[in-house]
Parts: C-alpha cells; structure tokens; sequence
C-alpha cells in the first residue's frame, strides 16, 4: 500500500479497518501506524487555517506574476510585527507562500528541471519597479539559481560549465544588489546578508548577521540559516560557535519564545550530512525545554514535527515514544530530511516506526 493509499484510506477516522482476511489486502507498518495513532498529514502552507486566505492570494499573485501586490503584502506584513501560531514572522510566510513554486523540491530526486527562464518574473520586476526591495529580491532569486546551476555535488565533483554558471550568476546577484543599495531597507539587508555567505569569512558573516538581525530578534528563519552555516562544516571554527550562539539567542528573545531559539537553532543539526550529538556542545535537557516552551506558544504542528525530528536526532527514543502516545498526530512531510518529499515522508515513517516499536516493547513487558 503506497503512502497515498494509506492517507485516503485512513484520514477519515470512521473507515472500515482492514482485517487481512477475506481477500483484503493487510495493512503494511505504515498503515497500521497511521491507524493506531490517528495520524494524518497536512502539508506545511496548510497548517494555518486562519491565513489561508493571505496565503492564496500569495499564491494567485504569483501566478499573474503581481510582484507588486507580493511587496504590499511583505512591507505590510512586517509593519504589523505579526508572529504566526508556527513561531514565524508573518512576513516571513508571505515571502515562502509567494515564492513557493520558485522554490519548491521536485517530488522525485530524477525529476527535470524547471524548463524556461525562471529569473525573468523576477528581472521584469527590478526593470519594472527598481527600488533596494526589488533588487533584493531578483539579487535573492539569482543566488538560488546559481546554487541551483552548482548542483549538490562535492565541489570535486561539480563540472568546469556548473562552476562557470555559478559564479556568473553570483557576480550578476552582487551587481543587482549594489545597483540600489540600501542599509536602511529590511529586505536589502537581508540579501546583503545572504551573499556573505559566499565570501568565505567567518567575521564578515558573522557582523553582516548581527546587523540584519538588530531589526528583527524574532526572525526565527534567519537565526536557523545562520546556525547552519556557522557550522564547522562551512564557515565555523568550531561547535563552541553555535553552542553560544544558539544560548544567546534564547536569552534575546526569551520574552516571547521562552527556550524556544535554543531549541529550533540546534534542530538545524538534523539536516547536515552524517553530523552527530556528539560532535556539537547541545544540551539535550534545553532542547526539550525549549521545545515545549514553543507547544505552549506556537502549538502548530511543525513545531510538534520539528520536535519528533530532533529527538530522533538525539538518539532520545523514550521521549519520541512518550510524544506519539500522548500528542503526535499530524505528520508534516516539509520538516522531515530528504531530498525529494518521498525521502521525507519515509524518513518521517521510519522515526515514527521506531517510536511505535518501543511503545510496543513497554506494553508487552506490563502484561
């Protein structure tokens, strides 16, 4: 049974349950997991019912190529201070939810490439309308092409034509983005930002950071990217860089988020490579904490995800059996590792299947 099947068979909680006999065909382990618990799945830019609308009206000027009513909506967005019910900068969802098909993973890791000129929406804006929110957001959209021409290979790896297209499209973002620059305009500081990451230097990454970040301490997005690339895999030194940056962070927003930064700033370790609790400084015990001081704010469910995620991460699996017996229900593929949403549903499976099996082994060893 295919993880489709399982989800229309299963997501009405009254359906006739399969016995195995009679012909039926029996529920794989996934299919019984999603019975015993009554899971089900709800895409990310689903999760908040309450902004729907503002999300799909993201969406359909997307599709008109309304780059004018995007801006609108990101200015007014961050005007408001708004924090949604996931934890995120409400403005922060505009851009995700307007940019999604831009950015969105192909289903299978052998699906082609996005045919056509992906950049032209975003150069007939900044022709159109050139202003610093302009040019950012082409400057922005010009480095994730780039990365997108590099490929995720090893640089060994990547062909003499791949690295040509990427530095070429990097060179094009830098110019973009100097043509109209703008220290005082939020959005040019945040590109601005982003390609020093491409620079090299740990210092200049690190003092770009620091003054993007003075004017939102609650951008929980930008605090994680920057966690992931002061990584030693990248520019860090070494784990002592994110064990105090992720500490700071919750001190600074400790006010609305509790421990909740620690916690989300350490979740990027999940998703890097074969990269271990033990190579980084993290408290287990502040992650936890800090996680259910996000339930008690935020209580989304890719914050429940996130928090399943990372203690898989952690090797806790008494905690992540404790979490599916008593609150995980709704599974959100997007949070999960992988390259393609299949890699992401099976790896969501096969955590929660761990989970099922130690709460199996407890229920056996009371009878």
């Amino acid at each position: 049974m295919g993880f489709k099947d399982i989800f229309s068979a299963w997501r009405n909680r009254n359906a006739t349950r399969p016995t195995g006999v009679g012909g039926e065909e029996p529920l794989s382990l996934e299919g019984s997991l999603v019975r015993d618990y009554d899971l089900y799945l709800v895409e990310l830019h689903d999760e908040l019912p309450d902004l729907v609308p503002q999300r799909d009206a993201m969406r359909a000027a997307w599709g008109r190529g309304d780059f004018e009513a995007y801006r609108q909506a990101f200015e007014t967005a961050r005007a408001s201070g708004t924090i949604a019910a996931n934890g995120k900068p409400l403005y922060a969802l505009v851009r995700d939810w307007f940019l999604e098909p831009f950015s969105g993973l192909p289903d299978d890791a052998g699906a082609a490439p996005p045919q056509g000129d992906m950049l032209a929406p975003f150069r007939a804006f900044f022709e159109r309308s050139p202003s610093a929110f302009s040019a950012a957001t082409y400057a922005d959209a010009l480095r994730t092409a780039a990365f997108m021409r590099r490929g995720t290979a090893w640089g060994h790896e990547v062909t003499t034509d791949q690295w040509k297209g990427f530095e070429a499209l990097l060179k094009e973002a830098d110019a973009v983005l100097d043509s109209h620059a703008d220290p005082k305009d939020f959005s040019w500081r945040m590109s601005d930002y982003r390609r020093s990451a491409n620079e090299g230097s740990f210092e200049t990454f690190k003092a770009r950071f620091e003054r993007a970040w003075l004017l939102d301490r609650y951008n929980i997005d930008l605090c994680r990217a920057h966690a992931r690339m002061i990584l030693p895999r990248w520019l860090g030194r070494n784990a002592r860089d994110l064990e105090d940056f992720a500490r700071r962070a919750a001190e600074l927003t400790g006010d609305r988020f509790g421990l909740g930064f620690y916690a989300l700033i350490h979740q990027t370790n999940t998703n890097v490579g074969d990269h271990q609790l033990a190579d980084t400084l993290c408290d287990p015990a502040l992650v936890k904490q800090g996680f259910e001081d996000l339930l008690a704010r935020f209580p989304a469910p890719s914050v429940m995800n996130l928090y399943a995620d990372m203690l898989e991460w952690m090797g806790d699996t008494e905690a992540l059996a404790d979490l599916l017996e008593t609150r995980f229900r709704v599974m959100v593929p997007q949070i999960w590792y992988g390259e393609t949403r299949s890699d992401k549903i099976s790896y969501l499976f096969a955590t929660l299947l761990e989970a099922a099996e130690v709460l199996d082994e407890r229920r056996a060893a009371r009878r």
